[in-house]
């Protein structure tokens, strides 16, 4: 009966716990790569050689334990682009990853208070007082960071309408505030294919890595029975790029 007490005194932590994963995790379509931001300024993608789909889309989860590293959603399969076109994507993801310094700072906050603090305030002063002392600190952060989402709106490129629905997201989920990063990142698609941006910014192995996941993933793509001609063709093409660079 103890223990089923003191279970029960953790719920609250729980439940926010599987809010936040079910907020972090991402439906894809097969022929799209979500990239996560990585040390040093590079990317890394989030691509699993057996992954788990539901209604034909492939389930990603981003980082549960970095909340303070954004993902991003890249195309795969298609042609690459010049050089040139290149670096102005990857221009702009880096001016994207220097306005995100205090989102940072908030979304990590949101994971010490909701994670760490919280239960540990409950295992010593009780459920009820942790929540309060919790909450005291959590809000306030919440309506920190939508007055920053405001402030810094289109600096962060967001449009009124998304920073409507992370405003509301937030204040009526504080656990979905440790995602904030992500919900500012998700929304900017890149152009450029997620390979060819992994090859200009990922570590040579990781890179290495993806390329040949990706190459495998090409080919189920093309031997599948409902596949179609023409998108048949330009995995074809792709698979020869994939192959042709060094």
């Amino acid at each position: 009966m103890l223990d089923q007490t003191r279970s029960a005194d953790y719920a609250i932590w729980g439940v926010a716990a599987l809010l936040y994963v079910f907020d972090a995790a991402k439906l894809l379509s097969p022929r799209e790569l979500l990239l996560v931001e990585a040390r040093r300024g590079r990317l890394a993608a989030i691509f699993s050689e057996h992954p788990f789909t539901l209604a034909g889309k492939i389930l990603a989860f981003a980082p549960l334990f970095r909340p303070d590293r954004g993902v991003l959603l890249a195309p795969w399969g298609q042609p690459w682009v010049s050089d040139a076109a290149l670096q102005s994507t990857l221009q702009a993801v880096e001016r994207l990853r220097a306005s995100l310094r205090f989102p940072r700072v908030l979304a990590s906050t949101g994971f010490v208070l909701l994670f760490l603090v919280g239960p540990a305030l409950t295992l010593l002063v009780g459920p009820n007082a942790a929540v309060v002392y919790t909450g005291a600190v959590l809000y306030p952060t919440v309506f920190t960071a939508i007055g920053h989402l405001w402030w810094q709106r289109r600096q962060l490129g967001l449009t009124i309408a998304h920073s409507t629905w992370v405003t509301v997201e937030i204040l009526l989920c504080p656990a979905c505030l440790p995602n904030l990063v992500r919900k500012i990142t998700l929304p900017h698609l890149l152009e450029a294919d997620g390979a060819q941006i992994l090859r200009a910014t990922a570590a040579t192995e990781v890179t290495e890595e993806i390329l040949a996941r990706l190459a495998i993933r090409a080919e189920e793509l093309i031997e599948a029975p409902s596949s179609d001609p023409i998108e048949e063709e330009q995995l074809r093409t792709y698979l020869g790029t994939l192959r042709g660079k060094p």
